[in-house]
């Protein structure tokens, strides 16, 4: 079984570095809420280049997308929560969706391949009441490379309940966004704002790793050569 060594970033009092050594045969590469289609900066310079190298040295592959076909009912919490008191008149009484499953629309960059399952997921996480933990199982995954959106909701939540499960995560950072408020925007840090340094530093402390789309990819040519 091939190992991949990672360079990973995590934090405790202060911002650590290591590098992982992880067998590829019991690593998933996670793609989460990706279904953006052509021209997002973060999937065609990120997320597309670093799934090319996973598919290369044969990393087990998923996605994950949202399906509100079945649950956006009037009774939603969700209605109010993310639509009455946003002002949208009618989150609350509008009918609910038809009954057909979401396509999502993929960049062709990331096109999942036949064999690539692409699971839909109804809340937050995407092992909420889905089957994405029992086909993990299956094939006895042990660590998750994780990319996606967004970095303060659904990616964040899927990892929270990935490790909740008994998962490795690891959250490659140039691979995922998230906007900020008007008020915690700040140019001055790398992150260029307040609501993504803080989510990305209390995901490296209480959840998991995080790296980056080069180092993934130099990992993984690493074991081609």
């Amino acid at each position: 079984m091939s190992t991949l060594k990672l360079p990973v970033r995590w934090y405790s009092n202060t911002t650590e570095y290591k590098t992982l050594e992880i067998e590829i045969g019991q690593t998933a590469f996670m793609i989460v809420d990706s279904d953006c289609g052509s021209g997002n900066t973060y999937v065609e310079e990120g997320i597309a280049p670093a799934l090319a190298n996973a598919r290369k040295v044969k990393m087990r592959v998923i996605f994950i997308h949202n399906d509100f076909s079945l649950v956006d009912e009037p009774g939603s919490i969700k209605r109010e929560i993310h639509g009455t008191r946003w002002g949208t008149s009618d989150a609350k009484d509008r009918s609910p969706p038809l009954r057909k499953p979401h396509q999502p629309k993929y960049s062709p960059s990331i096109q999942p391949l036949l064999h690539e399952p692409d699971f839909p997921k109804r809340e937050w996480s995407g092992f909420h009441q889905t089957h994405v933990d029992y086909h993990l199982r299956c094939y006895d995954i042990k660590t998750l490379i994780a990319v996606g959106f967004s970095q303060r909701a659904c990616l964040y939540q899927t990892l929270a309940g990935a490790v909740e499960l008994n998962y490795r995560v690891i959250m490659l950072r140039d691979c995922t966004h998230s906007a900020e408020y008007p008020d915690t925007v700040d140019e001055t840090l790398p992150e260029k704002g307040w609501l993504r340094k803080i989510m990305l530093r209390n995901f490296e402390h209480i959840v998991g790793y995080t790296s980056s789309s080069t180092e993934f990819i130099a990992s993984c040519q690493s074991i081609l050569r």
